[in-house]
C-alpha cells in the first residue's frame, strides 16, 4: 500500500495554515490542496515557501466566502452582488446543467488554478465541499486538468469500515451522533457518482489514487480512525489517499485532534511499514502519455 496524506483547505485562515506546517514538520502530511480564494491564502503560500518536496495542489471552491473574480454581476448565478458565493452542493448540483451557470464556473475555476499556478506547479485537482463530484462539474474539472497539464483529479471513492472505538460496547453513545448517518449518506453519493466520474477519468486520460478514507468520519478523524480504516487495505498494492482537515485552533475541537493524530508516535509507528508517498511524486509516477 502507498499512502498520500493530503490537507485540504490550505488558505482558509491562518490557524488551518498553521496546522499544516506542523503536520507536515512533525507529523506525516505530503501533501496540500490550496484555496486561492480565501482570506489567509498570501499567508498559505508564505508558509509554502518553507516547505520541500511536498504535494501541491488546488482545492477548488465554489461554496465558501468571495469569488476570485471579484466581479459584482448582478445577474450571476455563482454570487450575490458582492462577489459571495451564494450556492450549496445541492443548489450546484441542481444547477450543472444551465449553460450560463457552467459558463462562470469554468472562468471562475480557471481564476483560482492560475492564481496557485503562479507561485507553484500544480499536481492535483479536488474541491471544497466535494463540489466536483457532481458529474458535470467533474468534466470540467477533467477538461481544465488537461490543460493546465495536471495529472491527477481526486475521485471520490471511500469503502466501509467501523473504527476500533465504534465497535466498543461501552461507547455506545457515538452511534448516536447525527454527523455519523450525514457522513454515511454523503458517502454513498459520493460513491455513486464515482463510478460515473471514472469513465470521465479515463476518458480524459487522467489519474486518481484508488480510493480515499477521510469522508465517512468526517469531523471524527482520530489516530483510531485512520488506523481502523487504513488496516483494511494494508496489504493492498492500492494507493490510498487520507484526506485531512486539521487545525491549530483547541476552539475547533474535532480538527485539533486530527492535527494531534497526524502527529502521534502511535500513527508514525503504525506506519513504518508503509510507504507514504505525495501527489508531486504519484503523479511523475502514474501520468499517461
Amino acid at each position: 500500500m502507498k499512502l498520500i496524506v493530503n490537507a485540504d483547505d490550505f488558505g482558509m485562515n491562518r490557524t488551518i495554515n498553521q496546522a499544516v506546517l506542523d503536520s507536515f514538520n512533525n507529523g506525516i502530511l505530503s501533501s496540500v490542496s490550496i484555496m486561492p480564494n480565501m482570506p489567509a491564502f498570501e499567508d498559505a503560500i508564505r508558509k509554502l515557501k518553507s516547505i520541500e518536496n511536498i504535494g501541491f495542489g488546488v482545492h477548488l471552491n465554489l461554496t465558501e466566502y468571495k469569488s476570485k473574480l471579484r466581479t459584482k454581476e448582478k445577474n450571476s448565478k455563482l454570487y450575490d452582488s458582492n462577489g459571495v458565493f451564494n450556492n450549496n452542493f445541492f443548489q450546484i448540483l441542481a444547477k450543472s446543467n444551465d449553460e450560463d451557470f457552467m459558463f462562470e464556473v469554468e472562468h471562475e475555476f480557471r481564476s483560482q488554478i492560475e492564481a496557485a499556478l503562479k507561485y507553484h506547479p500544480l499536481d492535483h485537482l479536488n474541491s471544497h465541499k466535494n463540489i466536483h463530484s457532481i458529474p458535470k462539474i467533474f468534466n470540467l474539472v477533467c477538461k481544465l486538468a488537461k490543460e493546465y497539464e495536471i495529472f491527477t483529479v481526486r475521485l471520490q471513492r471511500e469503502f466501509f469500515y467501523i473504527p476500533q472505538k465504534l465497535k466498543d460496547k461501552s461507547n455506545w453513545k457515538n452511534w448516536f451522533n447525527a454527523r455519523l448517518y450525514l457522513n454515511m449518506a454523503n458517502v454513498k453519493l459520493l460513491n455513486y457518482f464515482a463510478e460515473i466520474n471514472k469513465q470521465t477519468l479515463d476518458k480524459f486520460s487522467l489519474n486518481s489514487t484508488d480510493c480515499s478514507i477521510g469522508s465517512r468520519y468526517s469531523g471524527m478523524m482520530d489516530t483510531d480512525t485512520i488506523i481502523s480504516g487504513l488496516e483494511n487495505i494494508k496489504n493492498s498494492p492500492a494507493t490510498i489517499e487520507l484526506i485531512c482537515h486539521q487545525n491549530s485552533n483547541e476552539k475547533n475541537l474535532s480538527n485539533f485532534i486530527e492535527l494531534k493524530s497526524l502527529c502521534s508516535e502511535e500513527l508514525k509507528k503504525y506506519l513504518e511499514s508503509v510507504e507514504i508517498t505525495s501527489f508531486k511524486t504519484y503523479q511523475k509516477e502514474t501520468v499517461k502519455v
